[in-house]
């Protein structure tokens, strides 16, 4: 069962060690995946728009390169990410931050293209109840090469007031991306 864990129930040296191995085996399935060598990837953070091309937010390139989404439904489910990866990237992602101060967002589920399969539905009530609502899970979620990223959000309420950043809620996936080495990363 994946479950996210709050990480102030997770030591430092867990939450590192877990990153490590999360990023030595997306290299190794990005390698196995194109017939090459591990060292001939590079990991690292994932980005919203730059890597997810998420727009629900209204965001649209490189200068809004931001997680979060504007428009909640009571109990309507909001697609956050619809992304198709190109050959060449590899996506692991083990965790959700929530920053906003009293978030709406109860479920959180990570699909693949069009809700095809659900991979992981997460609960975030939980981490919400934590100090810092940071939620980490050792189950990671992986997509491939080629395959959609389908995520979709449900709230309890409609999103509090947009504010400056055009934003009503905010929801950041960690996670990390596999890349070949020696790409550059552009807009």
């Amino acid at each position: 069962m994946r479950k996210l864990i709050p990480v102030s129930q997770l030591s430092p040296q867990y939450m590192d060690s877990l990153r490590e191995t999360i990023e030595i085996d997306l290299k190794a399935k990005a390698a196995r995946t194109k017939g090459n060598q591990s060292g001939d990837w590079k990991v690292r953070d994932l980005l919203p728009w730059t890597d997810l091309n998420i727009t629900s937010a209204g965001q649209a390139g490189v200068n809004t390169d931001y997680w979060g989404m504007t428009t909640l439904a009571v109990s309507t489910l909001l697609t956050y990410v619809n992304h198709k990866l190109d050959s060449d990237e590899f996506v692991a992602i083990y965790g959700v931050a929530l920053p906003d101060v009293n978030p709406c967002v109860l479920k959180l589920l990570m699909q693949t293209g069009g809700a095809a399969s659900t991979k992981a539905n997460y609960n975030l009530e939980e981490i919400y109840a934590s100090d810092v609502a940071i939620g980490l899970t050792p189950e990671w979620i992986y997509y491939r090469g080629d395959e959609t990223v389908f995520i979709q959000v449900m709230p309890d309420a409609v999103g509090k007031a947009v504010g400056a950043d055009a934003i009503s809620d905010h929801l950041a996936l960690i996670g990390l991306i596999a890349t070949p080495a020696g790409e550059v990363i552009s807009v």
